[in-house]
């Protein structure tokens, strides 16, 4: 009856549409309030905003015969439904499957207007991203804070992909006589990865041009990037800067800077223990693949008694970490739980400890490849890091913990005067700030705003 009677009025007057829907959304409010049974008034907001959408929505295909002759059309109205999460993957023209877990706010059928890739620190995965996502999701999705309609256009359409990197989460390893993993590899499966979704060809020639507040801007990708994946994010914004709208670096300026004089003392470390590590990996491997490496590195895995220890594992490696590190036990329980997997899968209905209803007391061991422990074969020299960072031509948002990874002053000044970030805080918590529950909502908040003022 009330669209109807909107319908009716909509011929009649055209511009009472707004009045009439906000009566509506404030006669739900009232009920809401009015009635025990119906969602607190915390929660009604969201109730409202999608009713008035799907008001509106219907209301503007009813009417579409009376509009086609204004002068004004309407703008499109897209239905906004709450959150979807699904996880997804890709399979990598070297045969690695790269895992994904994402967050959309629209539905089926609706082109993303905003993209966003997360990319994890080392030994973390997708899982680390799991607080973040959806909270920038919805903070993205409200619009500026002058802003108090709920009703969202297209350009609201956005969708956040967290990917696992090879070896880590969910993904694949990758063969035993692969390619080690330098950083530089690690951006290499994030160019399959824009290759595979249809978000950028890695054979396009190359623009330098620098991200603004134009449409074109808006169809390019925001890379967040923590740690370890800060550092990937700086290397693919320099080397595909037509890709990449915004750089987000959380707890990390870039890749790890070595000193040219002591890349022979790497080569040596890194080989001895690559040896001595794949006869105790692969003692039977004949040279074997990305399955074999996976499940070899696996069964060698140490055994824990439960999740719980596990989860306790991880937390006492965050306080040996250098400096006064620590990490929440919520998020510790996020990776974990995509980390690892039942010690001894030979029972087929043997669930993940990713499933409802996987038995927490089962033992487990963590999945991720041993070889990323290893020493790096070959590092990034100063002078080589500097100029990736002169070549990225996106507005650069830099976040640091009060308590995170110390960084010494030789590579802190190369951050400040040389890739030059538009915003640079430090904000409260330690190295996983966006993955714990006491400090994701501040690192949001900001990273909203950064992306506001350049309108992203």
């Amino acid at each position: 009856i009330i669209i109807i009677i909107m319908a009716i009025i909509r011929k009649l007057c055209p511009s009472s549409t707004l009045v009439f829907t906000c009566c509506y959304s404030n006669f739900l409010r009232s009920a809401c309030v009015a009635t025990s049974s119906l969602p607190p008034p915390s929660s009604f907001q969201f109730v409202a905003s999608q009713q008035r959408r799907r008001i509106v929505t219907r209301f503007a295909t009813l009417s579409s015969s009376s509009s086609s002759s204004s002068s004004t059309p309407e703008p499109p109205i897209v239905v906004m439904t709450e959150i979807r999460t699904f996880e997804t993957s890709i399979t990598c023209s070297d045969g690695v499957r790269l895992a994904m877990k994402c967050w959309r706010n629209f539905d089926d059928g609706v082109p993303s207007r905003r993209k966003i890739l997360c990319l994890h620190g080392w030994l973390d995965n997708a899982a680390s991203f799991d607080r973040l996502a959806p909270l920038l999701l919805r903070s993205l999705s409200r619009g500026s804070d002058d802003d108090d309609d709920d009703d969202h256009d297209a350009d609201d359409a956005t969708e956040i992909i967290a990917l696992d990197f090879p070896g880590h989460g969910l993904s694949g390893h990758k063969s035993p006589d692969g390619p080690p993993q330098l950083l530089a590899e690690y951006a290499y499966y994030v160019v399959e990865f824009f290759d595979a979704v249809g978000w950028g060809s890695p054979f396009e020639e190359s623009t330098t041009s620098t991200a603004g507040t134009s449409t074109a801007a808006r169809d390019k990708v925001i890379v967040i990037g923590h740690s370890m994946g800060a550092g990937v994010a700086v290397v693919l914004g320099a080397s595909f800067p037509e890709w990449c709208a915004s750089l987000v670096l959380l707890e990390g300026a870039g890749p790890l800077a070595r000193n040219a004089d002591d890349a022979p003392r790497h080569v040596r470390a890194a080989c001895r223990r690559r040896i001595r590590s794949n006869r105790l990996l692969f003692p039977d491997d004949g040279g074997g693949g990305a399955s074999s490496s996976s499940s070899a590195s696996s069964s060698r895995a140490k055994i824990y008694e439960n999740v719980d220890a596990a989860i306790e594992a991880r937390l006492d490696t965050a306080r040996r970490m250098p400096g006064d590190q620590y990490l929440s036990a919520e998020a510790a329980r996020d990776m974990v739980l995509r980390a690892t997997v039942p010690a001894t899968p030979t029972d087929p209905s043997t669930s993940s400890p990713t499933d409802p209803s996987f038995d927490p007391s089962t033992p487990v061991a963590f999945r991720h490849d041993p070889r990323l422990q290893w020493p790096s074969l070959q590092y990034y020299t100063r002078e080589q890091v500097e100029s990736f960072y002169r070549q990225v031509a996106h507005p650069v948002c830099l976040l640091t913990a009060e308590d995170g990874w110390p960084v010494d002053a030789r590579a802190e000044e190369a951050a400040r005067e040389v890739l030059r970030p538009d915003c640079a805080e430090r904000l409260k918590g330690s190295h996983h700030f966006h993955a714990d529950p006491d400090t994701v909502g501040e690192v949001v908040e900001r990273v909203r705003k950064f992306l506001g003022e350049w309108g992203v």
